[in-house]
């Protein structure tokens, strides 16, 4: 049985809030399926000390991981504190950052043995499985010090086929809570927060977001699949908050709607934040996902500029969003407007109709990149 160590690297953290690793206790419960040892270290959580003395008890054969812009330094610090114990084992690193990345990666940090590019459950499991790397799909690996990038792989075309993520490999009782309310009798800064999927992907093609680049598209899970995740945490583990941490949830108006039924039949008392678009929300919809449990939505809204928002592709309006911003307050439920200051081609003027649209709609909440 081979060991496999999945990373998420330390000091990692996004506004000092740090989430359980998603992505990598997805790799984990597919591996386990097939028979691995795995396991998960959250150094964020845990500290640099943790990774270290995994790497040295625990001896792995092979090690995943993770790496978002932000902490790319991070996670190529944990590629070497691997190779440093045994440069024999083999790296292989996932994540946005080398999906996109993944030429400057090789060629400048050849402790990388392997980039899996995009979706990663399945090339990661061929990768462990011992499989020829030419014979992998959606992967980059190095063939006499060249870098090589194989064919693309195919997605999942049914979500529900992936195992849970191995919730049980990461304490669930350590992560933090988020928020400053209490909904449903769930003090939000208090109960621990774990994010959730409902979808991969996206249907826009923004120029600033790498989400449509990596998923290629947009894909669900059904209801009962994500109901019965839900359930599990809500019963095993006594999570009861949660975040939707898909890009778009409900662009499938209809899987959302029984999603919300779901949640609401199985008698789950929870409470979630969600992030979508505002062409995918109507007032039915809003009203069942506030009765679901659902406490704050969050917009992808970026600019109040109809020219800017054509530039940047976002294939959406300002009138979509003084919409949905008006029926989640007609429901009572709070939104975030999400926008985007000095994006290209952004002047005093684009920033103008940004403050006149926000004037105008009055989110209850803004957040805000430049």
């Amino acid at each position: 049985m081979k060991r496999v160590l999945l990373v998420n690297p330390h000091e990692t953290e996004q506004s000092g809030f740090s989430n359980p690793p998603l992505g990598l206790l997805y790799i984990a419960g597919t591996l386990l399926k097939h028979g691995f040892y795995v396991r998960v270290v959250d150094g964020c959580l845990e500290g640099k000390m943790a990774i270290s003395k995994a790497i040295d008890e625990f001896r792995p054969e092979l090690a995943g991981i993770t790496c978002l812009t932000p902490g790319r330094k991070k996670a190529l610090e944990v590629a070497q504190m691997v190779k440093t114990f045994d440069r024999d084992i083999p790296v292989v690193l996932g994540g946005a950052h080398p999906t996109i990345m993944y030429d400057q990666i090789m060629e400048h940090y050849p402790f990388i043995d392997y980039i899996v590019i995009g979706e990663g459950e399945q090339t990661f499991l061929e990768i462990a499985q011992g499989k020829e790397p030419a014979q992998i799909n959606g992967l980059v690996y190095r063939d006499n010090g060249n870098a090589v990038k194989t064919a693309a792989r195919k997605h999942v075309g049914n979500l529900d086929d992936i195992p849970f993520p191995a919730w049980h490999l990461v304490d669930l009782t350590k992560y933090p809570g988020r928020g400053d309310r209490v909904v449903r009798g769930i003090n939000l800064s208090r109960e621990v927060r774990v994010s959730v999927i409902f979808s991969r992907g996206c249907t826009g093609h923004c120029d600033f977001c790498s989400t449509w680049w990596i998923w290629k598209g947009w894909r669900h899970r059904t209801a009962k699949n994500m109901a019965d995740e839900l359930e599990m945490l809500y019963r095993d583990h006594g999570i009861r908050h949660f975040c939707f941490a898909d890009d778009s949830m409900t662009v499938d108006r209809q899987a959302t709607i029984e999603l919300c039924n779901e949640i609401i039949r199985r008698n789950l008392i929870i409470a979630f934040h969600a992030t979508t678009r505002t062409d995918c929300v109507d007032e039915e919809m809003l009203l069942k996902l506030k009765q679901a449990g659902c406490y704050r939505i969050a917009f992808g809204i970026e600019t109040g500029s109809p020219r800017l928002l054509k530039e940047m592709g976002k294939e959406n309006d300002v009138e979509n969003s003084i919409r949905a911003i008006s029926l989640c307050k007609k429901v009572k439920l709070p939104v975030t407007a999400l926008i985007i200051v000095g994006n290209v081609g952004e002047t005093e003027e684009t920033i103008s109709d940004t403050v006149k649209f926000l004037k105008k709609s009055k989110p209850d909440e803004i957040g805000s990149v430049g």
